[in-house]
C-alpha cells in the first residue's frame, strides 16, 4: 500500500454512498499492436516487439477467465502503406498456443495507421451493440494522417459499453501524446506509458482485470478550474480496493505525487494548486497502478 504523502496541494474530502460492488464481466477483447519498423527499437538490448510478443504470450497463457478474443496488428507486411492493418486473429475463445504462435509471427516493417486500426477493432467487436474492448499497444503515435481525437469522440458518441486503453510503449521523449490519450480517456480506459517488459505485463494485467466499460473504475472532474478553487471529483464503476486520489503534473508519474488521499466515496471535492499549469487527478489501486484518470488545467 502507498504510503499517503503528506503535502497539502490537494485537500479531498469524500461524502456521499459507497459505490456498489458488481460481478465482473469480461467483454469480447481485440489487442491491436503496433508492428510497425520502429518496433525494432531495443530496451537493455531486447526488440520492443519481442517483449512485447513475450508479454503478450505470457498473458493469454495465464488468462483464467472464459473469454472471446482477438489479434490485429499493422505496419507488420508493407513498409509505406497505411492500409497496412489485419485482422490476425478472429474474435473467438482464447486459444493460448494459437495466439502465441499467431502474435510471434509479426515482424516490424511500415508505418503507424492506429487511428484506423483502433476503429477497425471496434467494428469487428459490433461496439454499437455489444460489450467490447480495445486495447492498443503502440511505441508511436499516428503517421498516416487519422485524426485519433475525432475517432475518440465518434466511439464515445455510439458505443454501448465499450472501453479502449492505450499503452504507449517507450513512448518517446517529445511526443505529442494528446491523440493517444484521447482514445482512452474518452472511452472509460486508462493510459499508461511502460518503458519495461515488467511495466509492460503489469499494465495489461490491470487493463485485462477492468471488465467492461459500465463497471470500470470511472474518474471525472471539469478540465479548468481557477488557482485555490473548489474542483468537484466525480467517481464511478467498482472501485479497487484501497484507491487513492493523486495529484500529479501533467504527464508525471505517480511517484511524483503532489498529495495524495484515500478515495472512498462517490463524490470528492478536490483544491486546485495554487500554482497555474497544467495537472493530472489520478485514482491509483492499492500497489499504486492507474485505474483512471482526469486532466486538470488551473489557471
Amino acid at each position: 500500500m502507498r504510503k499517503p504523502i503528506a503535502i497539502a496541494a490537494l485537500c479531498i474530502s469524500a461524502f456521499g454512498g459507497t459505490l456498489q460492488a458488481q460481478e465482473t464481466t469480461y467483454p469480447d477483447t481485440i489487442i491491436v499492436l503496433d508492428v510497425s519498423n520502429s518496433m525494432w527499437g531495443q530496451i537493455d538490448g531486447v526488440a520492443k516487439i519481442s517483449i512485447a510478443q513475450d508479454v503478450i504470450s505470457e498473458l493469454t497463457t495465464d488468462l483464467q477467465e472464459p473469454i472471446q478474443f482477438g489479434l490485429m496488428a499493422y505496419g507488420h507486411r508493407r513498409k509505406t502503406d497505411c492500409g497496412d492493418i489485419e485482422l490476425v486473429l478472429p474474435v473467438a475463445p482464447m486459444d493460448a498456443d494459437a495466439f502465441g504462435r499467431a502474435v510471434r509471427s509479426l515482424s516490424p516493417t511500415g508505418r503507424t495507421p492506429l487511428t484506423a486500426a483502433v476503429q477497425q477493432a471496434a467494428e469487428q467487436l459490433n461496439y454499437t451493440e455489444t460489450s467490447a474492448r480495445v486495447i492498443l499497444i503502440s511505441d508511436g503515435i499516428e503517421s498516416c494522417e487519422g485524426d485519433p481525437v475525432a475517432l475518440a469522440s465518434e466511439l464515445a458518441g455510439n458505443a454501448l459499453d465499450l472501453t479502449v486503453h492505450v499503452i504507449g510503449f517507450d513512448l518517446q521523449d517529445g511526443v505529442d501524446q494528446d491523440g493517444l490519450r484521447a482514445l482512452a480517456m474518452q472511452n472509460h480506459g486508462l493510459f499508461l506509458t511502460p518503458d519495461t517488459a515488467d511495466q509492460l505485463k503489469s499494465n495489461l494485467d490491470t487493463m485485462m482485470d477492468m471488465g467492461s466499460a459500465k463497471m470500470a473504475p470511472g474518474l471525472s472532474a471539469p478540465e479548468t478550474g481557477s488557482a485555490g478553487a473548489d474542483i468537484p471529483v466525480m467517481l464511478s464503476g467498482m472501485l479497487p480496493e484501497g484507491a487513492e486520489l493523486v495529484l500529479v503534473p501533467f504527464g508525471a508519474s505517480p511517484r511524483d505525487a503532489l498529495s495524495t488521499m484515500q478515495a472512498n466515496g462517490e463524490t470528492a471535492m478536490l483544491t486546485a494548486p495554487a500554482a497555474s499549469g497544467r495537472y493530472q487527478i489520478l485514482l491509483l489501486d492499492s500497489d499504486g497502478m492507474v485505474a483512471a484518470s482526469s486532466g486538470l488545467t488551473v489557471q
